[in-house]
């Protein structure tokens, strides 16, 4: 994520700066004192968000924020400001949000969360996605399983949270009423455990999966995920709309668990 401050005092943009390492350290900060400055930047980079000051010598926070809209459509214009007075025309040139100074962390920490023109980062390395359809991704790409009964383990793993599960478990609930000891099944079982294996590998997380003769599990710690982050700092189901693991009939069992929450 981009972030441009503007503003004409050194102190503001000092503290503002201070807040957005505390909020988001991965962030890109840059900074412009004057409108000019700040135009330059918006026209030879892709700035993401804009924290503007309202009351600026050379111009404007209002006019500037328009000129910027202008330059970058999806822009997001957060207004600070000393006066509250100004918050009704901060918002009639659609700014994503508001703040008064001195700019706190957790309303800066809202503001971002709920931006006009959300910010999709390109995460690096493993991130799984357990909110709406089960999905694995690797630096942004969406990782292929060559049997979706390997990618459904992998789902299952990661929802038992590094609990082990045993072969017959697994079985059970991968393939329900028709599971068996068939030989042919026993095999095909044995097939999937080894790609997913084999998958992290290639992938270079295979010291997330572990197991013994006949128990499997995940290390949570190692693999970001957006239900690990709900429970690991409890924080809000803004991604979550109704459906966990959708594709699974297994995940039915948590979906009333989560809405309630």
């Amino acid at each position: 994520m981009k972030i441009l401050i503007v503003d004409d005092e050194r102190m503001a943009i000092k503290s503002l700066k201070r807040v957005l390492r505390r909020v988001v350290p991965q962030a890109e900060l840059f900074e412009a004192e004057n409108g000019e400055e700040a135009l330059l930047l918006c026209r030879k980079m892709a700035i993401d968000v804009v924290l503007l000051d309202i009351q600026m010598p050379d111009r404007d926070g209002l006019s500037l924020a328009q000129e910027m809209t202008a330059i970058l459509p999806n822009i997001n214009i957060i207004m600070t400001t000393a006066y509250p007075q100004y918050a009704l025309d901060a918002f009639k040139v659609y700014a994503s949000g508001y703040l008064l100074k001195p700019v706190l962390a957790e309303d800066l920490k809202d503001a971002l969360f709920n931006l006009r023109y959300p910010v999709k980062e390109k995460r690096k390395g493993l991130y799984v996605q357990c909110f709406g359809h089960f999905e694995v991704f690797f630096d942004g790409n969406a990782v292929h399983f060559g049997r979706a009964k390997t990618k459904e383990l992998f789902a299952y793993l990661i929802d038992r949270r590094g609990a082990g599960v045993t072969n017959s478990m697994i079985r059970t609930v991968l393939w329900g009423d028709e599971v068996s000891n068939d030989e042919k099944q026993l095999h095909y079982f044995a097939q999937i455990v080894y790609e997913l294996g084999k998958q992290l590998e290639e992938l270079g997380c295979a010291d997330i999966f572990r197991h013994t003769r006949n128990a499997y599990a995940i290390v949570p710690e190692k693999i970001p995920c957006d239900y690990y982050a709900v429970l690991e700092k409890n924080g809000t189901l803004k991604g979550y709309t109704g459906e966990y693991m959708a594709q699974y009939e297994w995940a039915d069992l948590y979906r009333g668990d989560y809405n309630e929450y």
